[in-house]
């Protein structure tokens, strides 16, 4: 029978738990410690940005510049609201 790679996953993720008594920082700077002992090259890359496009749509109106007309004497609303 084989192991669900996912409850081993959870298995370690509740070990590490109560370990470190649920503290995020500490379970962090356990890997950190472990990844250093290990001698292994650790790859660290830059994040990936979202690239931006130009667009052609405009705006109908830039911020500010719509024309609210509001009427002097607004008629009364009907009684059943």
């Amino acid at each position: 029978m084989t192991t669900d790679p996912n409850d081993e996953i959870l298995a370690i993720k509740r070990r590490l738990s109560d370990q470190f008594q649920n503290d995020v920082h500490l379970i962090a700077e356990h890997t950190r410690q472990r990844q250093q002992q290990s001698g292994r090259k650790v790859l660290h890359l830059p994040p990936r940005l979202i690239p931006t496009h130009p667009t052609t749509n405009k705006p109908m109106h830039g911020s500010g510049e719509a024309d609210v007309v509001q009427e002097e004497n607004p008629p009364s609303p009907p009684r059943d609201r």
